[in-house]
């Protein structure tokens, strides 16, 4: 199968929902067989994963918490015997909770760092392993402008991803003379259907942005798709932007 991605091995944490869906199948379109790691929703994980193999690539799917050490530990294991290599990571899993920061306890705090950046060390940890002696490997962080800017109700989320960003740049700057590449993907606010929002603060959020609509899981897919392919090959711990124009770094 021909495609920017033809032969690679991908692993993609939360891949059966949202940006995760779309990037799993925008891979398997461009020839990569796809693991998909997902927590919870395993009715969409089995239909994405059975879309994957519609498209003539082979895929794998598995319930994975990424803020466990032993099962991200075993997800990587899983991935090796069946594919035999790690070509790319997609760190997405994520959760979202809009929240007053007096209203807030230390328990939702921790879940946010945990499945944001401990989830992030520990796939990027694994992937590392498996990257490093081959001298070559893709790992895209999902990141948000909100790492950048912040929203009221969401602090633990911002902090998050604003940790996020700074891992993405210093893992670029200790991976790549290993040929490892680290970059990421900052979107703006996504219509996924899984966002806390409610409707009329998304339909004001997007008469407010230039291009006067909400961005989908698929006009993301571009970028996730150059970054994982050797188009980037001089691409290291950049952020790329599909917002619809909010933010212009």
């Amino acid at each position: 199968m021909m495609g920017k991605l033809a032969g690679k091995k991908a692993l993609i944490t939360g891949g059966n929902t949202g940006i995760g869906r779309a990037v799993a199948l925008a891979y398997a379109r461009e020839g990569a067989d796809v693991t998909i790691a997902w927590f919870d929703q395993e009715k969409q994980a089995r239909a994405t994963l059975r879309e994957i193999g519609e498209l003539g690539v082979q895929g794998l799917a598995m319930r994975a918490d990424v803020t466990s050490e032993t099962e991200v530990e075993r997800l990587f294991a899983v991935h090796r015997a069946e594919f035999g290599r790690l070509d790319i990571l997609v760190n997405n899993a994520g959760v979202q909770k809009s929240q007053p920061i007096d209203k807030m306890s230390l328990a939702d705090w921790e879940r946010m760092m945990a499945v944001h950046l401990r989830g992030a060390f520990l796939c990027s940890r694994s992937a590392a392993k498996l990257m490093k002696p081959r001298k070559s490997g893709r790992i895209v962080n999902v990141c948000s402008q909100l790492g950048y800017i912040g929203r009221g109700d969401y602090t633990a989320y911002s902090a998050a991803k604003a940790g996020l960003i700074g891992f993405t740049r210093a893992l670029a700057k200790e991976l790549a003379p290993f040929g490892v590449l680290v970059n990421g993907v900052s979107p703006g606010l996504v219509d996924t259907g899984f966002d806390p929002l409610p409707a009329r603060v998304k339909r004001d959020h997007a008469a407010a942005l230039p291009l006067k609509r909400l961005g989908t899981p698929e006009d993301m897919t571009p970028s996730f798709v150059f970054l994982a392919s050797d188009e980037s090959r001089y691409f290291c711990g950049q952020l790329l932007h599909p917002n619809g124009g909010e933010i212009m770094p």
